[in-house]
């Protein structure tokens, strides 16, 4: 390796510790990191920026400018309080319905994170209300919004798509989606009875600890507003799935749409847009682009690439990435660094081969994100009474340590039996 290329690897191991070590937004560690590294190299600036994010950065700002009209309105709540309604006091259905509907919010668009963010909390509180133990609800619950993250219509799928496309891999989409779809399903139903065997059963407590719906939506009578914003996310549905609309400018129109007619606090809106999603993005496929220009990529895809059994350079590139994300807190900063490398470091692949890739790679990303390093396993914690504090946090770190030592090996079967 020359040294610009040894460079660029320390600086990207500075870039995780700094970020780890300082609880700095990773965004705002990769991209001056990014920047001294091309200026080292030699990289003009123009070249350099030439990897921002831009279609993904403006589809983030749709979809979460259109879905936060649904969480001001309160239809979030509403489809929450249906769903909950529908399990019929029955408590083993309860973490089932907290796996739907993150799926459904993170299927047609809503941010993996910000489904973690909306759906938890209320997890958590029925959890504790109905005396269940708040591991197996927790990690039933950040399953679902894992199930839908890789939809075509979610901004993990379109950084997938758009990293894929620079290295000129074709996969298909849909059945990325499909496949990490019905892997994380069945990794949560057998999580959920292996819990549900070991773990002990939560203490039930002796009176409710509050109301186990969301309180906005008990039996009220819809808004304007809210019927509004629940017409506005079919409306977008139907513009992408049945019309074939850009998602980035369909969320953007009806997010328009809604603001015109509603007239929320533009202040609130504006502030409510994942800001540290989009400058994390930015900043790691900034630097990730300047780590393809300085030549990085090539030799660590050589060096795999050497490696004579293709399924050998699959199994250590997902033991690579259990390790980025078991320590690193966002899905995104991991995707960045792993998806170009496995193109790189396995060319020439079919769709369905490619395909087959993604599904090994991305089940093991996904799969730790329960880990109390993320915010998933941050919330869960955050939710959880400071007698249980301990415990949860030994159970969710253990739980993400296993899925991580055991996954790459099992999701191996998924390119061995399309033959890569």
């Amino acid at each position: 390796m020359t040294a610009d290329e040894i460079l660029s690897l320390v600086l990207l191991l500075a870039v995780f510790a700094v970020a780890i070590w300082r609880d700095v937004n990773v965004g705002l560690v990769a991209l001056p990191a990014g920047l001294l590294l091309a200026k080292i190299a030699g990289v003009p600036g123009e070249q350099a920026l030439a990897a921002f994010p831009v279609q993904i950065v403006v589809l983030i700002i749709g979809v979460m400018y259109l879905f936060g009209h649904a969480q001001r309105s309160g239809a979030i709540d509403r489809l929450v309080h249906l769903v909950v309604r529908a399990s019929g006091g029955r408590d083993w259905l309860l973490p089932w319905t907290m796996f739907l509907v993150g799926a459904v919010l993170s299927a047609i668009g809503t941010l993996p994170s910000a489904t973690v963010a909306i759906v938890l909390p209320i997890a958590m509180r029925l959890a504790r209300n109905r005396g269940m133990d708040p591991v197996v609800m927790a990690v039933v619950a950040c399953a679902g919004a894992g199930v839908g993250g890789f939809s075509p219509l979610s901004p993990w799928g379109a950084i997938v798509r758009e990293l894929s496309e620079k290295q000129g891999a074709a996969f298909s989409p849909t059945g990325l989606f499909l496949g990490l779809a019905a892997i994380k399903t069945c990794t949560a139903i057998l999580t959920y009875l292996l819990l549900k065997k070991f773990i002990r059963r939560g203490a039930r407590p002796e009176a409710p600890a509050g109301p186990t719906e969301p309180a906005a939506a008990q039996a009220a009578p819809m808004s304007r507003y809210e019927l509004g914003s629940a017409a506005g996310i079919g409306a977008f549905l139907v513009m992408v799935l049945a019309l074939g609309m850009n998602p980035l400018f369909a969320s953007l129109l009806v997010g328009l749409v809604l603001h015109v007619v509603f007239k929320p606090d533009t202040r609130q809106v504006i502030g409510d847009l994942p800001w540290s999603v989009i400058l994390l993005t930015s900043g790691v496929l900034v630097y990730v682009g300047v780590l393809e220009r300085v030549g990085t990529l090539d030799t660590l895809a050589r060096h795999l690439g050497g490696i004579d059994i293709a399924l050998l350079t699959v199994l250590a590139i997902a033991y690579l990435a259990a390790l980025f994300a078991t320590v690193e807190s966002s899905t995104v900063a991991v995707l960045g660094v792993i998806i170009p490398l496995t193109a790189t470091a396995l060319p020439h692949q079919s769709s369905a081969g490619f395909t087959a890739l993604l599904i090994a790679i991305c089940g093991v990303i996904g799969a730790v994100g329960i880990s109390p390093m993320h915010l998933g396993g941050g919330l869960v914690l955050a939710n959880t009474g400071d007698e249980e504090n301990p415990r949860v946090f030994r159970w969710l770190l253990g739980i993400s340590l296993v899925a991580a030592l055991v996954l790459p090996l099992l999701l191996l079967l998924v390119p061995l039996g399309v033959g890569v």
